[in-house]
Protein backbone atom coordinates (compact mmCIF):
# COMPACT_ATOMS: atom_id res chain seq x y z
CA UNK A 1 0.00 0.00 0.00
CA UNK A 2 1.37 3.61 -0.62
CA UNK A 3 2.27 5.15 2.68
CA UNK A 4 0.29 7.80 3.83
CA UNK A 5 1.91 11.66 4.39
CA UNK A 6 3.32 12.19 7.75
CA UNK A 7 3.33 15.67 9.05
CA UNK A 8 6.42 16.79 10.62
CA UNK A 9 6.80 20.30 12.51
CA UNK A 10 4.16 21.32 9.94
CA UNK A 11 6.00 20.02 6.95
CA UNK A 12 4.41 17.29 5.03
CA UNK A 13 6.75 14.21 3.83
CA UNK A 14 6.05 11.02 2.48
CA UNK A 15 8.18 8.14 4.31
CA UNK A 16 7.69 4.12 4.62
CA UNK A 17 7.41 4.16 8.23
CA UNK A 18 4.91 6.67 8.73
CA UNK A 19 6.68 8.40 11.50
CA UNK A 20 9.25 11.69 11.30
CA UNK A 21 13.08 10.31 10.55
CA UNK A 22 15.37 11.35 12.78
CA UNK A 23 17.02 15.10 12.17
CA UNK A 24 14.26 17.13 12.45
CA UNK A 25 15.02 19.83 15.11
CA UNK A 26 13.37 22.86 15.72
CA UNK A 27 11.20 23.19 12.52
CA UNK A 28 14.41 22.27 10.32
CA UNK A 29 13.12 19.62 7.90
CA UNK A 30 15.55 16.67 6.70
CA UNK A 31 13.43 14.72 5.70
CA UNK A 32 14.69 14.65 1.74
CA UNK A 33 18.30 13.43 3.36
CA UNK A 34 16.44 10.93 5.35
CA UNK A 35 13.95 9.57 4.32
CA UNK A 36 13.86 6.23 2.86
CA UNK A 37 13.18 6.86 -1.08
CA UNK A 38 11.92 4.16 -4.28
CA UNK A 39 15.11 3.40 -6.65
CA UNK A 40 15.26 5.84 -9.04
CA UNK A 41 16.62 4.83 -12.91
CA UNK A 42 20.19 3.87 -13.23
CA UNK A 43 22.87 7.25 -13.76
CA UNK A 44 23.78 7.53 -16.87
CA UNK A 45 26.68 8.36 -18.13
CA UNK A 46 27.31 11.77 -20.35
CA UNK A 47 26.96 11.94 -24.08
CA UNK A 48 30.80 11.73 -25.46
CA UNK A 49 29.65 14.36 -27.80
CA UNK A 50 28.08 16.89 -25.30
CA UNK A 51 31.76 16.44 -23.51
CA UNK A 52 33.74 17.28 -26.49
CA UNK A 53 31.59 20.29 -27.59
CA UNK A 54 30.62 21.77 -24.22
CA UNK A 55 33.70 20.80 -22.20
CA UNK A 56 36.37 19.88 -23.95
CA UNK A 57 36.62 22.44 -26.70
CA UNK A 58 35.42 26.14 -24.64
CA UNK A 59 38.06 24.81 -21.67
CA UNK A 60 40.80 24.45 -24.75
CA UNK A 61 39.88 27.96 -26.30
CA UNK A 62 39.99 29.10 -22.31
CA UNK A 63 43.83 27.87 -21.92
CA UNK A 64 45.20 28.50 -25.80
CA UNK A 65 43.32 31.94 -25.30
CA UNK A 66 45.03 32.87 -22.17
CA UNK A 67 48.83 31.77 -23.02
CA UNK A 68 48.21 33.76 -26.09
CA UNK A 69 47.24 36.90 -23.88
CA UNK A 70 50.28 36.38 -21.64
CA UNK A 71 52.64 35.42 -24.00
CA UNK A 72 53.16 38.81 -24.75
CA UNK A 73 53.78 40.24 -20.98
CA UNK A 74 57.51 39.30 -20.82
CA UNK A 75 58.04 41.48 -24.03
CA UNK A 76 56.42 44.25 -23.02
CA UNK A 77 57.70 43.85 -19.18
CA UNK A 78 61.19 44.36 -21.17
CA UNK A 79 60.07 47.83 -23.09
CA UNK A 80 58.97 49.20 -19.81
CA UNK A 81 62.20 48.11 -18.38
CA UNK A 82 64.38 49.74 -21.19
CA UNK A 83 62.22 53.16 -21.50
CA UNK A 84 61.47 52.14 -24.94
CA UNK A 85 58.80 50.56 -27.67
CA UNK A 86 61.23 50.03 -30.16
CA UNK A 87 59.77 49.08 -32.80
CA UNK A 88 56.89 47.58 -31.48
CA UNK A 89 53.56 49.07 -32.68
CA UNK A 90 51.05 49.63 -30.00
CA UNK A 91 47.72 50.67 -31.93
CA UNK A 92 45.99 46.26 -32.12
CA UNK A 93 46.03 47.07 -27.87
CA UNK A 94 43.26 48.82 -27.94
CA UNK A 95 41.50 47.00 -30.03
CA UNK A 96 42.37 43.37 -28.01
CA UNK A 97 40.68 45.73 -24.98
CA UNK A 98 37.34 46.43 -26.55
CA UNK A 99 37.26 43.21 -28.19
CA UNK A 100 37.20 41.75 -24.53
CA UNK A 101 35.17 43.77 -23.21
CA UNK A 102 32.22 43.27 -25.87
CA UNK A 103 32.79 39.62 -25.46
CA UNK A 104 32.45 39.59 -21.27
CA UNK A 105 29.16 41.79 -22.33
CA UNK A 106 28.05 38.88 -24.61
CA UNK A 107 28.85 36.16 -21.97
CA UNK A 108 26.99 37.94 -19.26
CA UNK A 109 23.74 38.14 -21.53
CA UNK A 110 23.70 34.32 -22.60
CA UNK A 111 25.27 33.48 -19.00
CA UNK A 112 28.37 31.50 -20.15
CA UNK A 113 31.25 31.26 -17.62
CA UNK A 114 33.68 30.03 -20.02
CA UNK A 115 33.55 32.85 -22.17
CA UNK A 116 33.48 35.20 -19.51
CA UNK A 117 36.80 33.96 -17.85
CA UNK A 118 38.37 33.51 -21.49
CA UNK A 119 38.25 37.20 -22.09
CA UNK A 120 38.61 38.85 -18.31
CA UNK A 121 42.31 38.42 -18.87
CA UNK A 122 42.64 39.78 -21.91
CA UNK A 123 40.94 42.74 -20.86
CA UNK A 124 43.42 43.52 -18.07
CA UNK A 125 46.42 42.68 -20.70
CA UNK A 126 44.72 44.68 -23.18
CA UNK A 127 44.79 47.83 -20.75
CA UNK A 128 47.54 47.08 -19.32
CA UNK A 129 49.44 46.91 -22.64
CA UNK A 130 48.05 50.00 -24.06
CA UNK A 131 48.16 52.35 -20.84
CA UNK A 132 51.51 50.84 -20.83
CA UNK A 133 52.26 51.72 -24.35
CA UNK A 134 50.86 55.29 -24.17
CA UNK A 135 53.40 56.03 -21.99
CA UNK A 136 56.57 54.79 -23.63
CA UNK A 137 55.27 56.77 -26.99
CA UNK A 138 57.23 59.79 -27.75
CA UNK A 139 54.64 62.93 -26.53
CA UNK A 140 53.31 64.60 -29.51
CA UNK A 141 54.14 61.58 -31.82
CA UNK A 142 51.76 60.43 -34.37
CA UNK A 143 52.09 57.20 -32.47
CA UNK A 144 50.93 58.69 -29.07
CA UNK A 145 47.84 60.41 -30.57
CA UNK A 146 46.32 57.66 -32.81
CA UNK A 147 46.96 55.31 -29.57
CA UNK A 148 44.67 58.56 -28.19
CA UNK A 149 42.54 58.19 -30.70
CA UNK A 150 41.80 54.42 -31.11
CA UNK A 151 41.12 54.29 -27.16
CA UNK A 152 38.67 57.01 -26.80
CA UNK A 153 36.40 55.50 -29.54
CA UNK A 154 36.27 52.23 -28.44
CA UNK A 155 35.81 53.47 -24.99
CA UNK A 156 32.91 55.98 -26.43
CA UNK A 157 31.35 52.69 -28.25
CA UNK A 158 31.56 50.51 -25.56
CA UNK A 159 29.82 52.90 -23.23
CA UNK A 160 27.14 53.62 -25.99
CA UNK A 161 26.27 49.94 -25.87
CA UNK A 162 26.30 49.75 -22.63
CA UNK A 163 23.76 52.53 -22.28
CA UNK A 164 21.58 50.74 -24.97
CA UNK A 165 21.50 47.39 -23.68
CA UNK A 166 21.37 48.43 -19.82
CA UNK A 167 19.15 51.47 -19.75
CA UNK A 168 17.43 52.16 -23.55
CA UNK A 169 16.68 48.40 -24.88
CA UNK A 170 15.72 47.28 -21.26
CA UNK A 171 12.66 46.34 -21.93
CA UNK A 172 13.62 44.62 -24.92
CA UNK A 173 14.25 40.91 -24.99
CA UNK A 174 17.36 39.07 -24.26
CA UNK A 175 17.48 37.77 -27.93
CA UNK A 176 17.35 41.14 -29.42
CA UNK A 177 20.61 42.45 -26.65
CA UNK A 178 22.09 39.38 -27.96
CA UNK A 179 21.99 40.69 -31.26
CA UNK A 180 22.91 44.27 -30.64
CA UNK A 181 25.77 43.27 -28.51
CA UNK A 182 27.16 39.96 -30.92
CA UNK A 183 26.95 42.71 -34.05
CA UNK A 184 29.51 44.75 -31.81
CA UNK A 185 31.66 41.88 -30.89
CA UNK A 186 32.04 41.18 -34.53
CA UNK A 187 32.15 43.95 -35.58
CA UNK A 188 35.53 44.88 -33.17
CA UNK A 189 36.80 41.47 -34.47
CA UNK A 190 36.60 41.98 -38.15
CA UNK A 191 38.64 45.22 -37.42
CA UNK A 192 41.48 42.84 -35.62
CA UNK A 193 41.26 40.32 -38.72
CA UNK A 194 42.27 43.12 -41.02
CA UNK A 195 46.02 42.81 -39.36
CA UNK A 196 46.57 39.41 -40.50
CA UNK A 197 45.32 39.61 -43.77
CA UNK A 198 47.61 42.43 -44.24
CA UNK A 199 50.42 40.16 -43.22
CA UNK A 200 48.90 37.35 -45.74
CA UNK A 201 49.38 39.65 -48.70
CA UNK A 202 52.96 40.62 -47.60
CA UNK A 203 54.06 37.24 -47.79
CA UNK A 204 52.54 35.99 -50.80
CA UNK A 205 54.16 39.26 -52.50
CA UNK A 206 58.05 38.90 -51.25
CA UNK A 207 57.46 34.80 -50.96
CA UNK A 208 58.77 34.81 -47.63
CA UNK A 209 56.82 33.68 -43.79
CA UNK A 210 59.55 36.13 -42.02
CA UNK A 211 56.39 38.12 -40.79
CA UNK A 212 54.86 34.78 -39.77
CA UNK A 213 55.08 33.59 -35.90
CA UNK A 214 54.83 29.80 -36.18
CA UNK A 215 54.01 28.56 -32.34
CA UNK A 216 50.59 31.47 -32.62
CA UNK A 217 49.58 30.41 -35.71
CA UNK A 218 49.46 26.96 -34.69
CA UNK A 219 47.97 28.75 -31.29
CA UNK A 220 45.45 30.94 -33.35
CA UNK A 221 43.92 27.49 -35.47
CA UNK A 222 43.25 25.41 -32.63
CA UNK A 223 42.11 28.13 -30.42
CA UNK A 224 39.73 29.56 -33.35
CA UNK A 225 38.56 25.65 -34.07
CA UNK A 226 37.71 25.40 -30.67
CA UNK A 227 35.80 28.38 -29.79
CA UNK A 228 34.00 27.53 -33.66
CA UNK A 229 33.19 23.39 -32.26
CA UNK A 230 31.73 25.16 -28.97
CA UNK A 231 30.03 27.98 -31.22
CA UNK A 232 28.24 24.98 -32.82
CA UNK A 233 26.89 23.51 -29.76
CA UNK A 234 25.43 26.39 -28.64
CA UNK A 235 24.13 26.83 -31.89
CA UNK A 236 25.38 30.99 -31.18
CA UNK A 237 26.48 31.98 -34.66
CA UNK A 238 28.04 35.32 -33.33
CA UNK A 239 30.66 32.43 -31.08
CA UNK A 240 30.94 30.01 -34.64
CA UNK A 241 31.51 32.51 -37.08
CA UNK A 242 34.23 34.73 -36.12
CA UNK A 243 36.27 32.13 -34.95
CA UNK A 244 35.75 29.68 -37.71
CA UNK A 245 37.02 32.45 -39.61
CA UNK A 246 40.26 32.53 -37.04
CA UNK A 247 40.63 29.14 -37.63
CA UNK A 248 40.72 29.64 -41.49
CA UNK A 249 43.20 32.00 -41.22
CA UNK A 250 45.39 30.41 -38.75
CA UNK A 251 45.54 27.40 -41.02
CA UNK A 252 46.06 29.87 -44.26
CA UNK A 253 49.06 31.16 -42.33
CA UNK A 254 50.38 27.59 -41.50
CA UNK A 255 50.24 26.65 -45.21
CA UNK A 256 52.19 29.93 -46.24
CA UNK A 257 54.90 29.15 -43.60
CA UNK A 258 55.13 25.78 -45.15
CA UNK A 259 55.09 27.09 -48.66
CA UNK A 260 57.15 30.03 -48.14
CA UNK A 261 59.97 29.17 -45.62
CA UNK A 262 61.10 32.40 -43.89
CA UNK A 263 63.90 34.26 -45.07
CA UNK A 264 65.69 37.23 -43.20
CA UNK A 265 66.25 39.96 -44.85
CA UNK A 266 66.96 43.76 -44.05
CA UNK A 267 63.35 45.06 -45.40
CA UNK A 268 61.94 47.15 -41.94
CA UNK A 269 59.58 45.44 -40.15
CA UNK A 270 55.39 46.23 -40.96
CA UNK A 271 55.14 48.23 -37.70
CA UNK A 272 57.22 50.75 -39.45
CA UNK A 273 54.91 51.11 -42.63
CA UNK A 274 52.01 51.95 -40.95
CA UNK A 275 48.54 51.06 -40.30
CA UNK A 276 47.41 48.92 -37.34
CA UNK A 277 49.76 46.60 -37.81
CA UNK A 278 49.83 42.78 -38.82
CA UNK A 279 51.01 41.30 -35.84
CA UNK A 280 52.08 41.00 -32.55
CA UNK A 281 55.72 43.01 -32.25
CA UNK A 282 56.00 41.98 -28.74
CA UNK A 283 56.70 38.42 -29.62
CA UNK A 284 58.89 39.04 -32.90
CA UNK A 285 61.36 40.65 -30.41
CA UNK A 286 61.19 37.77 -28.45
CA UNK A 287 61.18 35.41 -30.60
CA UNK A 288 64.51 36.56 -32.20
CA UNK A 289 65.81 37.03 -28.45
CA UNK A 290 65.70 33.11 -28.56
CA UNK A 291 66.85 32.49 -32.28
CA UNK A 292 63.94 31.16 -33.70
CA UNK A 293 63.40 29.40 -37.26
CA UNK A 294 60.50 31.49 -37.16
CA UNK A 295 61.08 33.70 -34.54
CA UNK A 296 61.94 36.45 -36.07
CA UNK A 297 58.02 37.07 -37.43
CA UNK A 298 55.56 38.47 -35.25
CA UNK A 299 52.01 36.67 -34.31
CA UNK A 300 48.67 37.71 -34.33
CA UNK A 301 47.55 38.09 -30.06
CA UNK A 302 43.53 36.93 -30.82
CA UNK A 303 41.20 35.78 -28.62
Amino acid sequence: AHPSPTRCFGQEAETETGVCPVGVWGGTSSVQLFQRTRPTSPLKMPDPEYVVMKLVAPILGFLIANAMFFSGVPGMLRCKRDGSLGDMNPLPFPVVLANCVSWIIYSILIEDYFLFFSNAPGTMVGLYFTLVAYGLSPYKSKMRDALEAWLMSFTFALLALTLYVGIVAMDKSVEHKKTVVGLFANFVLLIYYAAPLTTVKQVIVTRNSRSLYLPLAVANTVNGGAWFVYGIALRDLFIMVPNGVGAVLGALQLVLICVFPSKHDTSPPPSFRGGLGSTQDLLESQGEEHGGEHGGGKAELEE
